[in-house]
């Protein structure tokens, strides 16, 4: 069984944040993808040194991460949200003599009993991609 069907199972509440580091292309671009696996596991390593011990955060895609947040509310998830987009912006990522500025963009969402751990992942995606929009 899953976490998220535990979850499911018993009403736990939880939330969702669906992470993306911006404009990932052109940094395997422009420094090659040796540099982009590098920044990569930079990140992973700052995102799992910042959660709490019971949360989950596993690589989603290319570059997107998702967070699984147990009892934990949209508020705690944005408090949390706002600590990571700080901590990975003002890192200095260094790679062959070079400085690479890092940004991400979050979208969070939280379990409601009405709906699907699945659809709570589209709403966090959806979020994800307005926040990149705006």
């Amino acid at each position: 069984m899953y976490k998220w069907d535990i979850f499911e199972r018993y009403q736990n509440s939880f939330s969702i944040i669906i992470m993306d580091i911006d404009d990932f292309k052109e940094v395997n671009d422009t420094y090659g993808h040796d540099c982009g696996d590098y920044i990569l596991k930079q990140i992973a390593a700052l995102l799992k040194k910042n959660i709490r011990k019971q949360d989950v955060v596993a690589r989603w895609g290319g570059e997107e991460f998702l967070f699984l947040l147990p009892d934990t509310e949209i508020e705690g998830a944005f408090n949390l949200a706002k600590k990571l987009n700080r901590v990975i912006n003002e890192r200095v990522y260094k790679y062959k003599n070079n400085k690479i500025e890092i940004s991400i963009t979050m979208g969070i969402s939280e379990y409601n009993k009405k709906i699907p751990f699945y659809e709570c992942v589209i709403k966090a995606d959806k979020a994800m991609y307005k926040g990149k929009k705006g």
